[in-house]
């Protein structure tokens, strides 16, 4: 038989194998990935699946609870449009509680826009760092991020996450997107949950530190996140006047992902929450 027709029985014979065999499911300890059994029943090198996928949830394991007071509610209190002039007194007022109060010291999430972000806003950022609130991203220049291309919305967020990196090494932070604007090309493109509010103080239009009060009050809930404003002129205020009342009411304010890790309340990426709440 000629040898070119040996040759064609033997691709054939080849691609039958591989046509007629089914895909194998693949078990590893991460992931199930699938591939098609080779024609010569090579053994398939498992080092070369595909690495396993980012968790789906934001991860908490590294969050400090311990000051954490098991008898009370927890709130979580957020700072947006971050750093302001007024951000260093805001500070202030946390360390004062917590000094006076170590049996409920007080936490926050602060949420930090690219565009006041330098060398000058540097140190205000480190230093909440180092008392131990938690910085957010607010994305660089606090735009509507659905009306942007898919590019632009990720330089929004990337360059805030690549800043606040350098202080506390974190690749990534909780994203909370400008006005509430969210849609489904957000959440698509966020790397991170992305978090509203259940509390809206409107302490941004002005209103006195004892309105802002009276608003949180009123909202007031076990797993309730509040929203505040870094520069509004009266809410350092109204924090000083919160933080013990909070305290006689039985609360503790705390920051977002120390809400998420004591509520046992898993925060799913690209995820939209206005609360944490205790698992039940």
């Amino acid at each position: 038989m000629p040898k070119f027709l040996i040759a064609l029985l033997c691709l054939s014979s080849m691609l039958y194998a591989c046509k007629t065999q089914p895909n194998v499911k693949v078990q590893t300890s991460e992931r199930i990935t699938y591939y098609t059994p080779s024609a010569r029943n090579v053994e398939i090198d498992e080092n070369l699946i595909p690495a396993p996928t980012l968790s789906e949830f934001w991860s908490v394991e590294d969050v400090d609870v311990s000051a954490r007071e098991n008898k009370k509610k927890h709130v979580a209190f957020t700072f947006d449009d971050a750093p302001t002039r007024r951000l260093p007194e805001l500070m202030s007022v946390f360390l004062e509680f917590n000094e006076n109060n170590p049996d409920c010291k007080a936490s926050a999430t602060i949420f930090f826009n690219g565009v006041n972000l330098n060398e000058y806003t540097l140190p205000y950022v480190k230093k909440a760092y180092e008392i131990g609130l938690e910085l957010g991203n607010h994305t660089y220049s606090h735009c509507d991020l659905r009306k942007l291309a898919t590019f632009e919305l990720d330089r929004e967020i990337s360059l805030v996450d690549e800043f606040l990196q350098k202080i506390d090494g974190n690749p990534l932070h909780l994203l909370r997107a400008p006005y509430g604007a969210v849609d489904d090309s957000v959440r698509a493109a966020a790397k991170t949950p992305i978090l509203d509010w259940s509390v809206d103080t409107l302490d941004w239009t002005g209103i006195s530190a004892e309105e802002i009060c009276q608003k949180t009050l009123d909202g007031l809930e076990q797993g309730g996140i509040v929203l505040f404003h870094d520069g509004a002129k009266n809410t350092v205020q109204a924090i000083r006047m919160l933080l013990p009342i909070l305290k006689e009411k039985n609360y503790q304010a705390v920051s977002i992902s120390q809400l998420s890790k004591i509520h046992t309340c898993p925060l799913r990426i690209g995820g939209l929450y206005t609360r944490a709440r205790p698992k039940k």
